[in-house]
């Protein structure tokens, strides 16, 4: 039976008969931010390689979010998908009949050298750059206090919040062992301790692990 990663934890045995080439994961107790106010729910998400794309499913424990996701699932597979912009500019695209999205159209942002449909490096003025012009990108001279710039370090003292965060994290469900910290070149973050990984792949996610906790103060001792 395939199973799906969950944040800590053992890994949860699927109820549904996904494709065992799908990763699939879940947790009991996610975030959703949204303009009719935040909440926190069960979910299970699937990554579907054919048609590519990322599914969701919510429910008040992880069997039912994973019955959402897999009818959200079969209802892709089963539809023609017209697809519409709604609004965005960079190539992405939701099908008007079920929950499949994807990058589908050519961009409507261009290079701001060459013109070319681009939509991936974009400067802190709003001006985007092709692959062959992305080294002409400007740099904020005023970042903010969170990363927002790729090819730079993620700041120590940031770093040491999130470490701490994620270790208090991990002792809480039982995690024991020293916590390593890893970043890659696209300033996802990945944290280990005793097999398990946390990773933190948006600002937003980072935000909602540190807001768990109080910030430093003088005199807090964090691990090496």
């Amino acid at each position: 039976m395939k199973t799906a990663r969950k944040s800590f934890g053992p890994d949860y045995e699927c109820k549904k008969e996904w494709p065992e080439e799908m990763f699939v994961q879940c947790g009991e107790s996610g975030v959703v931010f949204s303009k009719s106010g935040n909440y926190s729910t069960a979910f299970f998400e699937a990554f579907p390689k054919s048609p590519s794309c990322f599914l969701r499913g919510e429910g008040s424990s992880i069997e039912e979010a994973e019955e959402d996701c897999w009818n959200r699932y079969q209802k892709v597979l089963a539809c023609d998908h017209e697809m519409e912009r709604r609004d965005r500019k960079d190539g992405y695209g939701y099908c008007k009949h079920c929950s499949y999205s994807s990058m589908v159209f050519e961009p409507l942002t261009k290079c701001c050298k060459c013109g070319k449909p681009s939509y991936k490096v974009v400067d802190y003025k709003g001006n985007f750059y092709c692959d062959k012009h992305k080294v002409n990108k400007l740099r904020d001279p005023n970042p903010s206090r969170y990363f927002d710039d790729s090819n730079k370090r993620t700041p120590r003292k940031y770093k040491k919040r999130l470490k701490n965060a994620a270790t208090k994290r991990f002792r809480k469900d039982g995690i024991l062992g020293p916590v390593k910290f890893k970043t890659s070149i696209t300033g996802s973050i990945k944290i280990e301790c005793s097999g398990m990984i946390l990773s933190l792949l948006f600002k937003r996610q980072h935000r909602m692990l540190l807001g768990t906790y109080k910030p430093k103060i003088a005199g807090d001792e964090y691990d090496d």
